[in-house]
């Protein structure tokens, strides 16, 4: 089967490091997988217009994705052909740059008023997937491609009070939902984002809605090497006697970074435990303030209350091993890979019992609603106490992690094109 990937956010996310967020890391890991298998034929594109240059810087750099057809359009062809003849024709190359780009503009929108009605750029294709934007209308147009569309979550429809005041996230959405009729098919990250899809969307037909899971990259593996901890915790400014709680996110209201800290100063004052520690590794996002004022309300732990700010990959897997403990009571997940890295590494993890976690996480972690400090305190105590409880919970969290892989989540998205197929 022939597949059209857009693949415009690695191409955005190669010039904007911002923009690198997971969505660019699930595109990217897919179409490891998809380039790998000897179902697909993979052909990628940028249905974004503005994201094609760094698409194809990206696929420069990428030497497992090198060789994979980029399919420009018709404009950058041109561009191409046009480059060419000026690095062989002397006369050419005297030509005004400024009246080519106006010839570039003019030869652009007239081929693409004439390709109006039959679009060759997706004429050849069995699968149109779009891993966040919304469908281009001449995809809409080709009536023989079946069309792909992954949603991650509706956090910023469903709960804007979780997220920033800009409104381009939601309008994307909005916009990409409202490209589908009921022909198309969608890819859903978890099954509750495919719950609060169907829900929302009555138009959409639920069978036509496919769960492929997740997983954490190879980089996460249980670090055995105590130098290698020790040498992260001296990167990190955490201290090398003592115990730490970690916990990972963007520093926002969604992620509740305030209740961890509030639950570990409650416990740490309550029991006397001067030997241990709380570690917040994340960037700054929106109202990032309470953060700050949550950890000014306890000013007696403040030395030991510490913020990593980035961190780099290769760094993760030390700081997760090392840690007593990963806490993560975000408020609400489309999937929450943190929770998955932290038990691929084999570290015990407490989180919270609302939205995908408990998709992620099975029986292999403490669940408890988000709010419930004093629930959060008493499993932080046990962790920090129970040797043999932190042993045993290490091993379920190895077991469960091994549920997830991007082989299988490629599988699972080949499955639903073989199914879209067949219709």
């Amino acid at each position: 089967m022939r597949i059209l990937y857009d693949a415009s956010v690695l191409g955005l996310g190669y010039h904007i490091p911002a923009a690198r967020t997971g969505v660019f890391r699930v595109t990217e890991h897919l179409a490891y997988g998809l380039a790998a298998s000897k179902e697909c034929d993979l052909v990628l594109c940028a249905a974004r217009k503005e994201a094609e240059a760094g698409l194809f810087d990206y696929l420069k750099s990428n030497p497992r994705l090198s060789r994979v057809p980029l399919r420009a359009r018709t404009s950058s062809r041109l561009a191409d052909g046009l480059t060419d003849s000026l690095n062989s024709s002397p006369r050419l190359e005297q030509l005004h740059t400024r009246s080519l780009g106006r010839f570039l503009a003019y030869a652009s929108r007239s081929m693409r008023t004439h390709a109006r009605d039959v679009d060759p750029y997706f004429a050849d294709a069995d699968i149109f997937h779009s891993t966040f934007f919304p469908f281009p209308p001449a995809v809409k147009r080709a009536a023989s491609v079946k069309k792909f569309l992954t949603i991650y979550d509706l956090i910023p429809i469903l709960y804007p009070n979780f997220f920033e005041a800009n409104a381009s996230i939601k309008r994307l959405i909005e916009e990409a939902l409202a490209s589908l009729d009921r022909r198309d098919f969608l890819l859903c990250i978890s099954e509750a984002t495919k719950k609060d899809l169907c829900n929302y969307a009555k138009n959409i037909d639920p069978a036509k809605v496919f769960v492929t899971h997740l997983a954490a990259s190879e980089l996460f593996r249980p670090c055995t090497d105590l130098e290698r901890i020790a040498a992260v915790r001296r990167k990190y400014g955490i201290p090398q006697h003592g115990r730490y709680l970690l916990s990972l996110g963007t520093l926002e209201p969604r992620k509740n970074m305030d209740q961890v800290i509030r639950s570990f100063a409650k416990v740490a004052q309550e029991q006397n435990l001067e030997d241990l520690h709380l570690v917040l590794v994340g960037t700054k996002g929106w109202e990032y303030g309470n953060i700050y004022k949550a950890i000014s309300d306890y000013e007696c732990l403040k030395t030991r209350i510490i913020l990593t700010g980035y961190v780099d990959d290769d760094d993760l897997s030390p700081l997760y091993s090392g840690a007593l403990a990963f806490i993560y009571v975000s408020l609400y997940e489309g999937f929450g890979l943190p929770p998955l890295e932290a038990m691929q590494c084999g570290t015990p993890v407490i989180t919270s019992n609302t939205s995908s976690l408990p998709e992620v996480v099975g029986k292999a972690a403490i669940m408890l609603d988000p709010m419930d400090t004093d629930g959060i305190c008493q499993n932080m105590l046990k962790l920090y106490q129970d040797k043999t409880l932190r042993s045993e919970m290490s091993q379920r969290s190895l077991d469960q992690a091994r549920k997830f892989s991007w082989e299988k989540c490629t599988r699972e998205t080949i499955a639903a094109y073989r199914t879209a197929l067949s219709h």
